[in-house]
């Protein structure tokens, strides 16, 4: 037989269900790390493919050789929570990273020598 203050806590928990749902999160693993990786890939005519938020380094990267779509596509810039960004010059194109996105434009212009910034691609939560 359900007591008075049973049937209460059935009642409020049935009507939270009903009126908003139950939200259950998984707390993650003491120690462990959450990466999202990310990813720019271009090609020798200057199209680009970026990923970001994917959850491995390859991943990332093939999602960025699929969406620059040409056979000469290759990374440039591959990173994990930041950003990459890709510089231009007259003659090439360099690839730098960082934990944000000014740092990722840096990095590309200062191992390019100079030249513009062509793309850049941050994950969630490092812009």
């Amino acid at each position: 037989m359900m007591t008075f203050t049973k049937k209460a806590v059935v009642a409020a928990v049935a009507t939270a269900s009903v009126a908003g749902g139950i939200q259950i999160a998984a707390a993650p693993t003491a120690g462990a790390a959450a990466y999202n990786f990310g990813a720019i890939a271009v090609a020798s005519n200057g199209a680009t493919g970026r990923s970001w938020d994917y959850p491995s380094r390859s991943a990332a990267e093939r999602a960025a050789l699929n969406s620059c779509g040409w056979g000469s596509c290759r990374v440039l810039a591959s990173f994990a929570n930041g950003c990459g960004a890709v510089a231009e010059t007259r003659t090439s194109f360099q690839g730098g990273t960082g934990r944000s996105l000014y740092a990722a434009q840096r990095s590309a212009t200062s191992l390019a020598g100079g030249g513009f910034i062509k793309v850049w691609v941050c994950t969630s939560g490092h812009l």
